[in-house]
């Protein structure tokens, strides 16, 4: 029940339905949500793209996670689209974020039987895909206790106003949201694992070592679900590996004709650096 009362808070006018498009499914875990959906194009290049909904809801094919994609990226025919699903619910953690570094080394086989390039893979995503975009980028520092790491690390990340510490993001919904169930944080955590604890081992700000990527962060200064002092801290620990876009006033999602146009702009111009040989 908390799920559906977060899920109308956060988006309470947009529909779900999948758009089937995709070129194949590859499975990496035995979870129905455990696969990834391969749209082909037309050149070798791989971006990898994950959806967001708070670690609680969403799906690979969900529409409005498609269509925010398609927003944001534009040319993506010609790139090898991955779109990673992983497992969602109310106390699931860690399950997304293990899912997302062995959905990333399934992906980085799967490129290399069929001959794409692996040494400039984009990992991206937003609001929590943003985090989990950040885990898969940062995942060199990551202990995974199984055997799903690989030597072949995502060159970049986009990351679209994602969470990059989770105690001071949980802190904030406490103060800002009138609804305890408001704190998707912590209806993601369970009994089990310690507020504390999740923010010390899951916050990519906790990850940032010398082999970090290069990333491109977007994020609003009125953003009331993932504030925009998230965007900030990572910035601090990246220094000159990370390039900050900030949407004045901008909000979590609801960006204006202007600003979609802005944002395209800026992540065109940073994938075609990324991907130049």
């Amino acid at each position: 029940m908390k799920i559906f009362l977060i899920l109308s808070l956060l988006f309470p006018f947009i529909a779900f339905s999948e758009e089937p498009l995709y070129s194949s499914e590859i499975s990496y875990g035995s979870n129905e949500k455990q696969k990834i959906d391969l749209y082909e194009g037309s050149s070798d290049k791989v971006l990898i793209w994950i959806h967001g909904g708070g670690w609680l809801f969403g799906d690979k094919r969900s529409e409005r996670w498609i269509k925010r994609f398609h927003n944001h990226f534009i040319d993506h025919e010609k790139l090898n689209v991955y779109m990673i699903g992983y497992r969602v619910g109310e106390d699931t953690a860690p399950s997304a974020v293990d899912d997302v570094i062995c959905a990333y080394k399934k992906i980085v086989d799967d490129a290399v039987a069929k001959n794409l390039s692996v040494k400039d893979i984009v990992v991206s995503g937003a609001s929590a895909g943003g985090h989990l975009a950040l885990m898969v980028g940062l995942s060199n520092e990551y202990n995974l206790e199984t055997s799903c790491n690989t030597l072949i690390k995502p060159k970049a990340v986009i990351n679209l106003f994602g969470i990059t510490e989770i105690e001071k993001n949980s802190q904030f919904l406490d103060e800002e949201k009138f609804f305890s169930f408001s704190n998707y944080i912590k209806t993601w955590l369970p009994e089990s694992l310690a507020l504390e604890e999740a923010s010390e081992k899951f916050s990519p700000i906790n990850l940032v070592g010398p082999n970090s990527p290069q990333v491109l962060t977007i994020h609003g200064t009125k953003d009331d679900w993932v504030p925009y002092d998230q965007a900030i801290l990572l910035g601090k620990k990246l220094k000159a590996k990370h390039q900050l876009l900030t949407i004045e006033n901008g909000g979590h999602y609801g960006f204006s004709d202007e600003e979609d146009q802005i944002i395209r702009q800026n992540i065109a111009e940073f994938l075609r650096d990324t991907y130049k040989d």
